[in-house]
């Protein structure tokens, strides 16, 4: 039997016993790998990353609001593995962050993988396939692949204060986030079986299957009418299955990449025979270019009216959800420079007509420290349109808004 390691500073050290999910790992990779034995022994991998931020945010419907804040992040990732001596390397994902407003700690990733000649398999609390390969506008001069952080800064669905409105009537995607999101979304990290296919001539196919996107880790949720009643749309959608491409190449120094997926599940009932809430359709494409250290960019996430109810009080208020993006970007040396426009809409209020809009022209900078240690600054114009009614009392709920934001990155 393969004995256990932890790897710790390069030194190996031997544990006294298994996790119960790397005993799981190996009986299930078991019967895929035809009972093959271990040819290299278990190992644990400890890596992740951290942020901390400055902003400053000047906007038109700032009353009662701060202009600066700090914010930070820290995220641990654990990966135990192993090597069969059938070239099978399998083992689970488990990353835990300290990102919580409250201070608490939690995870957002716990899942089993396994990777062979037939491409990979992941198992459990994960993204989906578009959100992890996605591919879109240049954007190593923000932290982490986060493509929407500016969001964060401006809050959502402004309140009276004083009688005024205060903060930026965001536009959101179905689901989760803002409309500012470069990948479809709405699968969240609930529990999944996500594949992805050995990759032909730059070209990689992906699949993924969520049973119900308001369901992950241990929680076992039955119910079938998960959705509010008698609301304008529903987030909940169940049998959500994921189609999608990627593919990566490069022809004479020139670096080509593009994706696409197309989403499609059932949303959930409510307990109301007067609600018809719209099943899941949305989709992805994105495209990007790169030479001598320039790249350029773009994408598109389409949601339709997925989630709106097609209930009468509702019916002639409904708009899709959707947006699109473009950017450029330069890298020499330790330093990196892009900018890009963001737009992003949804059906805002169901009760009024219109919808709900946002744009964003962004630019930015990084500067590489030391290996692992970055420093990056961010400048991003928003300008955010309601549907909502503007009144003598209330003031207009449009706000027109900067943000400027200082941070420190490290990965490890």
């Amino acid at each position: 039997m393969a004995r256990a390691f932890l790897i710790l500073g390069g030194t190996m050290i031997p544990a006294n016993r298994r996790t119960l999910a790397a005993a799981l790992t190996a009986a299930t990779l078991a019967l895929l790998s035809g009972g093959a034995r271990a040819a290299e022994p278990f190992k644990l991998v400890i890596g992740g990353d951290a942020y901390t931020e400055a902003g400053f945010v000047s906007q038109d419907r700032d009353n009662g609001l701060r202009t600066t804040e700090f914010r930070n992040r820290m995220r641990l990732v654990f990966t135990p593995s192993a090597k069969a001596d059938n070239g099978l390397e399998y083992g689970a994902r488990l990353r835990v962050r300290a990102s919580s407003g409250s201070g608490s700690t939690d995870a957002d990733r716990a899942f089993l993988f396994a990777n062979g000649s037939f491409g990979m398999i992941r198992l459990g609390m994960v993204n989906s396939y578009n959100d992890d390969i996605w591919v879109a506008r240049p954007i190593d001069y923000l932290p982490l692949a986060s493509s929407d952080g500016v969001a964060a800064w401006l809050p959502g669905s402004p309140t009276l204060i004083n009688g005024r409105y205060a903060g930026t009537d965001l536009a959101v995607a179905p689901g989760a986030g803002s409309a500012l999101q470069h990948s479809i979304t709405v699968q969240g990290t609930s529990t999944k079986i996500v594949y992805y296919s050995p990759r032909f001539a730059g070209l990689q196919a992906g699949l993924s299957y969520t049973l119900r996107n308001d369901s992950t880790a241990t929680d076992v949720n039955r119910v079938k009418a998960a959705s509010a009643a008698n609301s304008g749309a529903t987030t909940n959608f169940q049998d959500i299955v994921e189609l999608g491409l990627h593919y990566k190449n490069s022809f004479d120094g020139v670096d080509v990449a593009a994706s696409a997926a197309y989403n499609l599940g059932k949303a959930s009932a409510s307990g109301s025979a007067l609600d018809r809430y719209q099943d899941l359709r949305a989709f992805q494409i994105g495209g990007r270019v790169g030479y001598a250290g320039f790249s350029l960019g773009a994408g598109y996430v389409d949601y339709g009216k997925s989630g709106q109810n097609k209930n009468s009080a509702y019916a002639p208020f409904r708009d899709g959800a959707r947006g699109w993006n473009v950017g450029v970007q330069y890298v020499t040396g330790p330093w990196t420079l892009g900018g890009g426009y963001v737009y992003g809409q949804d059906a805002g209020s169901y009760a009024l007509r219109g919808a709900r809009k946002l744009d964003v022209i962004e630019l930015g900078v990084g500067y590489q420290v030391a290996p692992g240690l970055l420093i990056q600054a961010q400048y991003d114009h928003v300008r955010a349109r309601s549907d909502k009614a503007a009144t003598t009392a209330t003031g207009s709920p449009n706000d027109t808004g900067n943000v400027a934001l200082l941070r420190s990155v490290l990965t490890f």
